[in-house]
């Protein structure tokens, strides 16, 4: 059966599903997130971002590897077009993952504003969090465990983001570049808490490939590993399913 096309069958229900959501939201992945925008927030002060503008661009953006580009290129003195594309191309890779999330919980909010929010809520983080969540319960649970997960995950981005451009004045550097990375480590944890051996070995492949990749080629470093570690595995472990 396909992910979110259950309508019954064991799992918890609404409210339980609901408070599992804020213990797991109140977890790890609000923690990853709250430090890496530490590391945000310190990046845009460095590059003259105000308070209120880097607030805004975890909220409105809501994409590190978008915010990033933004920072960087406002701080080069980019035209404002570039930078709109620049942070449209960045976040680009969560248009596939949106348009599944959505179709997936669906079942459980029919109506356009609160699918559009789905997916603007929606992170590599609790991405996978949302799509476990619609393998082991009905679609309406699977609902209400997203929402307080996706929620509890930006409001501590946002306050991270704050906290870290009012601490930034006390961050060295390589912490700061040290945090903006955390979330990618999580994620790939997060991925290869599966047990699914063909993800496994696809995070293996792309940790192994990404460094020297990026060394050869900066900027397309991060697309090559994920072509290549994602082919490799699907050659090697996906056509034998």
């Amino acid at each position: 059966m396909k992910a979110g096309t259950k309508a019954s069958g064991p799992g918890p229900d609404r409210r339980a599903a609901f408070n599992e959501g804020i213990r797991h939201g109140l977890a790890v992945p609000s923690i990853v997130v709250f430090s890496t925008m530490l590391g945000f927030g310190s990046m845009a002060h460095a590059n003259g971002f105000s308070a209120f503008e880097a607030f805004l661009s975890t909220l409105l953006v809501w994409a590190m590897p978008g915010q990033v580009a933004m920072a960087d290129l406002r701080a080069s003195g980019a035209d404002l077009f570039v930078i709109l594309l620049a942070v449209s191309m960045a976040s680009v890779r969560f248009f596939p993952m949106a348009t599944i999330l959505v179709g997936t919980l669906r079942g459980a909010t029919p109506d356009l504003p609160r699918q559009l929010l789905i997916a603007h809520l929606m992170s590599a983080s609790t991405w996978p969090m949302g799509m476990a969540a619609s393998q082991r319960m009905p679609v309406a649970s699977a609902m209400a465990y997203y929402w307080p997960v996706a929620t509890l995950c930006i409001t501590f981005g946002c306050i991270g983001t704050l906290a870290g451009y009012w601490l930034s004045a006390d961050m060295p550097e390589i912490a700061r570049l040290t945090l903006v990375f955390l979330n990618v480590v999580f994620l790939s944890l997060l991925f290869a808490q599966t047990r699914d051996r063909l993800v496994i070995l696809a995070v293996a492949t792309g940790a192994v490939l990404g460094p020297p990749l990026h060394a050869l080629e900066p900027n397309y470093g991060v697309l090559l590993t994920g072509v290549i570690g994602g082919t490799f595995a699907y050659a090697l472990l996906g056509r034998r399913r």
